[in-house]
């Protein structure tokens, strides 16, 4: 826990190859901000489900590619082999390259900063809009919904009730974005309630209530 509402994690990924007795193990490093998180699920209708709690990373990279060489890097463990030298090798990769990662993304203003620009692959269309809600910037979280939708956008047949939500979701220009995408269903019902939310907030009405 970097504070109440941080955790900072590493999680490793394990892979065999056929190989008997061997593990290669993938560190991933990242973070769950409590808050944003916790509100995703809400949003998202994604409370009740089989996994528990902050079981995946918010945003988070493979420790390879926060390397010098930039690019997908697994340690080799064999029960038939003396694995400190690996052992020591992936700890020092972790402690040099994962560690700084770790403290920058616990700064949320930094980590608002990088998904802005792009610097963060993961949750833009989900996180960035909470940030800015939880910071009490609507104006640009409501901005980044609609940018999301656009950058989805693309020509595709739609079902009426999604032609309705995405004309609902773009009152400022009053076009209707035309999206081709497997997650538009799940994001259109999470722009709807993440509209909603700020429209309840605005009129001094809690979650909750």
């Amino acid at each position: 826990m970097a504070d109440e509402d941080i955790i900072q994690n590493i999680g490793f990924g394990i892979a065999t190859y056929g190989e008997k007795h061997v593990r290669y193990l993938n560190p991933s490093i990242g973070v769950i901000y409590k808050d944003v998180n916790k509100l995703e699920l809400h949003l998202r209708n994604l409370e009740k489900t089989k996994y528990p709690e902050y079981v995946g990373l918010m945003v988070g990279s493979a420790l390879g590619y926060l390397m010098p060489e930039n690019s997908y890097r697994e340690w080799r463990f064999s029960d038939n082999e003396d694995v400190t030298k690996e052992a020591n090798s992936m700890a020092d990769a972790i402690i040099n390259y994962g560690f700084p990662y770790l403290d920058l993304l616990s700064d949320r203003t930094e980590l608002i900063y990088g998904l802005e620009i792009g610097k963060y692959s993961q949750g833009d269309g989900y996180l960035l809009p909470i940030f800015h809600y939880l910071n009490g910037n609507n104006k640009r979280a409501l901005e980044c919904i609609d940018e999301f939708i656009k950058k989805l956008s693309a020509s595709s047949y739609l079902e009426d009730y999604e032609i309705d939500i995405l004309k609902k979701l773009s009152e400022e220009n009053g076009e209707a974005h035309i999206v081709n995408n497997n997650g538009l269903k799940s994001y259109l019902e999470f722009a709807d309630n993440f509209r909603q939310m700020i429209g309840l907030h605005e009129s001094g009405i809690s979650m909750s209530e």
